[in-house]
């Protein structure tokens, strides 16, 4: 990386109408990156989406969309109801049925005079008027200029930009083809060409308006066909966007009020009713419910909360009705996290697809060249020379060679790969981190949280001065802002038992130590021995009995009230069999396997024991985390961290894949290229399993398209293949890619 961005650095996404093919979106990200302001600019042509990072300091959205409207194409920002492409993309579709039978219901009359091209056919009967030039005419003109009409109208804007995509080549081979036979039609009529055709039925010319009208009419089936394939990779961003609540029952002094969502504040009470879905991440305060996270985490197992419990937004309360304390509303909740992270995603573009892109770019001018040079050959210098069958060879290899299958090989494969991992729970941030996936050799877990079941209970506590009570609502009162799963677990205790746990007025997290806390006018700290040492605190407790404690795999915090010792609390979380199960994926994926804590090293090698992992890194602050990565990646290896804490967000961004596990903190999600919405580590295995197929199905869809465009050239230049056969293998390269890639729906 160059540098720190500018802070005035944003990204947006926006909806861009008109391209093509893979040629378009090179064009407008080539033109886009040429302007000041601009950071990075990437187009997927399979979602019509462009992610443009511009500083907002020298150039503005209004610029942006002049500058791509100046190239031809339309944009508007996307807006929350269109983020799941659902109705727009309805229509849109119905737009491309809808203009193909229109083009179908011209074209079949002309379907019939087709054979009159082939002599076996000589003896089939032919409708005479199907047969009249002028009626030909009169059915291929609608589907030329009217049905057409939107190869010319790109065609144009390309040219005009000094550039070339699959509608010059439509434009190109159909008004070829057209123009000649009306002009073999004109001199016909006017008796000047009349002729008995060696490769037509005795007594007329022979004309190829049904070849300009089948290849329109194909391109329209095959844009149709893959707009519906499409829809389906687009599934996953729909199911999202249907998760987000539209009202909410907001509890306010004055009673019970329904009001919009966006009217929620963090801080605010809600009531959720049984069937409803929860609006806000936030934390139960009353009531016991069932809830169904499946649609969110991809945990297909019923969640049981009460009083203490943490709730995500977009989860459905199942059974009773509960009093939810907002701790994150809108823009900032789960399910909106999710929706943008997976929009972004298959936004973005792996380095594989830019290869791809560079090959586009320059694959029509290429084509328009060949087709010259087949038309020269067979005209001048081939011994059968005509100038039909020159000119039929031409417009085949200019149809069969558009680049569309190019573009779309990769955008469709990372639409399926990431919307398929989000309906398992898994978000990648990019598409690229995809792409990396793969490479990965060795993975670092986290242990709080990570390994174990991130639900620690609270198994004993010791006062050394005060109450039991007392202590266990001033640890509450300190840890209650943190998101650590230990702090978690005491906070739900001291809300279980009914304790009054005040509000602090200052907190100030520690990464590798602690927490500390003023509240009721009280200094708090909450931690490890450390903590308490660098204060100048000596915990008054027996270590043999800490260290039989620490044996049974329990972790324990030490807390000191206004500089004295008040005591400690010992929690143990339990771990779960899935995590044990995903140890032995990763092992069976090839995969090295490190655990890696802040935790003490009794307990950390207790747990590495029971869970098959042989290298362990115990008592690691936060920078020992990172220098740890960076000590493997020196030695070659290719790292994924696995954390959920404020602890691991240095190290998540140091690896070459940081993985957020659970509801970690927003800190280490933001550092993670991966987020694991459940905390069940085969989610990692997962992720590592998706990244492999994904790449493989882009593998495959890159090759086929490559090996298609170059094998087909030679079959469509010596008159093996027709225009209107062209045509459609040209539409079947594209749908057989969408189709490919679909395959990941089953493969994952």
């Amino acid at each position: 990386m160059s540098g720190t961005p500018p802070l005035s650095l944003e990204r947006s996404t926006f909806k861009v109408t008109g391209m093509t093919c893979a040629a378009c979106a090179a064009r407008i990200e080539k033109s886009l990156g040429r302007m000041d302001g601009i950071d990075g600019v990437a187009v997927n042509l399979a979602m019509e989406r462009m992610s443009v990072a511009f500083d907002r300091q020298k150039v503005g959205i209004p610029q942006i969309g002049e500058k791509v409207r100046q190239l031809g194409y339309g944009m508007q920002p996307i807006g929350k109801e269109e983020g799941g492409n659902g109705r727009d993309g309805d229509e849109e579709r119905n737009r491309l049925r809808n203009r193909f039978l229109l083009s179908a219901l011209f074209t079949l009359p002309l379907l019939w005079t087709m054979f009159g091209h082939w002599s076996f056919t000589s003896g089939v009967w032919m409708p005479e008027l199907f047969m009249d030039p002028w009626f030909q005419f009169a059915m291929a003109a609608p589907v030329q200029f009217w049905l057409g009409m939107q190869f010319y109208v790109g065609a144009y804007r390309a040219l005009r930009g000094r550039t070339a995509n699959m509608d010059v080549l439509i434009a190109l081979s159909t008004s070829v083809a057209f123009f000649y036979s009306h002009y073999l039609t004109v001199t016909t009529a006017s008796g000047h060409g009349a002729m008995h055709g060696t490769t037509g039925h005795e007594g007329h010319v022979p004309l190829y308006y049904e070849t300009s009208a089948m290849i329109i009419t194909i391109v329209h089936l095959g844009k149709w066909l893959e707009a519906l394939a499409k829809k389906r990779t687009l599934t996953a961003i729909r199911r999202l966007h249907e998760l987000q609540a539209k009202t909410v029952t907001l509890q306010t002094a004055s009673g019970e009020n329904q009001v919009p969502l966006e009217q929620v504040k963090a801080g605010d009470t809600v009531l959720i009713r049984p069937g409803e879905k929860i609006p806000v991440d936030g934390r139960v305060i009353a009531g016991s419910s069932i809830i169904d996270e499946a649609a969110v985490t991809g945990e297909t197992a019923p969640a049981d909360k009460r009083a203490g419990d943490l709730v995500i937004a977009g989860t459905i309360n199942k059974t009773g009705a509960l009093r939810v304390y907002a701790m994150a509303v809108g823009d900032q909740s789960t399910v909106a996290k999710m929706v943008r992270l997976l929009e972004e995603a298959q936004s973005s573009k792996p380095s594989i697809q830019r290869v791809a892109d560079r090959i586009a770019s320059v694959f029509v001018p290429v084509i328009v060249a060949l087709a010259a040079a087949t038309f020269a050959y067979w005209w001048y210098l081939a011994e059968s020379a005509d100038e039909s069958m020159a000119l039929l060879r031409a417009i085949s290899v200019l149809v069969i060679a558009c680049p569309c299958a190019i573009g779309l090989a990769t955008p469709t494969s990372v639409l399926v790969g990431t919307g398929r991992a989000a309906q398992q729970g898994i978000l990648f941030k990019e598409g690229r981190h995809l792409e990396q996936m793969h490479r990965i050799d060795t993975v670092i877990l986290d242990k709080t949280g990570t390994i174990t079941d991130g639900k620690p209970k609270l198994i004993e506590l010791s006062t050394g001065s005060g109450t039991r009570e007392d202590l266990l609502r001033m640890a509450a009162a300190a840890e209650w802002s943190s998101e650590h799963p230990l702090s978690q677990a005491i906070v739900a205790a001291a809300v279980r038992e009914g304790l009054d746990v005040p509000q602090a007025t200052l907190f100030e997290a520690i990464p590798g130590y602690g927490v500390k806390a003023l509240a009721d006018g009280r200094e708090i700290y909450v931690g490890t021995r450390q903590l308490l040492q660098q204060q100048g605190i000596a915990a008054l407790e027996d270590p043999e009995r800490i260290g039989k404690l620490e044996a049974k795999r329990m972790s324990v915090l030490f807390a000191a009230i206004d500089g004295r010792y008040a005591g400690f609390l010992a929690l143990q979380d339990s771990i779960p069999q899935t995590s044990k199960e995903a140890v032995k994926r990763l092992g069976r994926l090839g995969l090295d396997v490190i655990m890696m804590t802040g935790d003490n090293e009794r307990t950390a090698k207790a747990i590495a024991a029971e869970m098959g992992i042989r290298q362990v890194y115990a008592n690691v602050l936060p920078e020992g985390k990172v220098a740890i990565v960076r000590k493997l990646q020196q030695s070659g290896r290719k790292v994924a961290m696995v954390g959920d804490g404020l602890n691991d967000a240095a190290a998540l961004g140091a690896a070459d894949i940081g993985i957020a596990v659970g509801s970690g903190t927003d800190m280490a999600i933001e550092a993670a290229d991966v987020t694991l919405l459940k905390r069940n580590l085969t989610g990692v295995a997962e992720s590592v399993r998706i990244g492999r197929k994904t790449i493989a199905n882009i593998r495959q869809n890159l090759l086929f398209a490559l090996i298609y465009n170059v094998l087909a050239i030679p079959f469509a230049a010596t008159g093996v293949l027709e225009p209107w056969m062209a045509g459609t293998a040209m539409t079947l390269s594209s749908i057989s890619v969408v189709c490919n890639a679909l395959r990941l729906h089953r493969a994952i």
